[in-house]
């Protein structure tokens, strides 16, 4: 009787401990974006407006189809643009998915907006990896990429950041890349006009395009 009572302890201590690793792992998943890319922007009822509009350098990069491309080549219609990478496990494809979820929003004034996705990773995005990534969401999407420092110098300017995290050492491709994961609205000559933290409410993003389409 008392081996069995021993024997049942044992197996009640292995359901405890089970327990306890399986809430572990879910806590390490819960802040695995942290980790990987530190902490998330809040999500905000509403998107910041830039009080002073701010025009962007015509940067040159290379679009999804190997062309060169500046952003004067994006005037003429109001751009929503995200910065991220193809490897990116959660936030990038997310931020994606709102894009194509914005554009189905607008209706037929989807298509007068360009909706842009600058790599901060030029080491793996390739133009082709970049045209597979941005036609997986919609074929009119346009992906841009370029040399690191032209990069750098784009996002500085939207006030954001990337940075290449060490890799794990038995694979240099591993790495993540620490990035700003804001949502950029310009308006049809290139000024940077909204900002929308991660999250933020498609009515919300679709609600500002079609005021900039009609020309407020």
């Amino acid at each position: 009787m008392k081996q069995l009572q021993g024997e049942g302890f044992k197996v009640f201590l292995g359901i405890l401990a089970s327990l306890v690793l399986i809430v572990a792992f879910g806590l390490l998943l819960s802040y695995a974006p942290e980790l990987a890319r530190g902490p998330l922007p809040t999500p905000t009822p509403g998107g910041v407006a830039i009080s002073q509009y701010r025009a962007i350098s015509n940067h040159t990069l290379v679009n999804h189809e190997n062309r060169r491309m500046s952003l004067a080549d994006l005037r003429g219609k109001p751009t929503l643009l995200v910065f991220g990478y193809t490897f990116c496990p959660d936030v990038c494809p997310l931020s994606m998915y709102d894009l194509r979820r914005v554009k189905q929003a607008l209706g037929k004034a989807g298509d007068d907006v360009n909706y842009v996705f600058v790599t901060v990773d030029p080491e793996r995005d390739t133009p082709e990896v970049l045209r597979r990534y941005v036609a997986a969401f919609d074929p009119a999407f346009i992906g841009l990429t370029g040399d690191e420092a032209t990069l750098r110098k784009m996002i500085y300017e939207f006030d954001g950041m990337f940075e290449k995290q060490p890799p794990r050492p038995d694979n240099p491709k591993s790495y993540v890349v620490a990035h700003t994961s804001f949502t950029y609205l310009l308006d049809a000559s290139g000024r940077w006009r909204m900002m929308y933290s991660f999250g933020t409410p498609i009515d919300i993003i679709a609600r500002d395009v079609q005021a900039l389409l009609k020309g407020s």
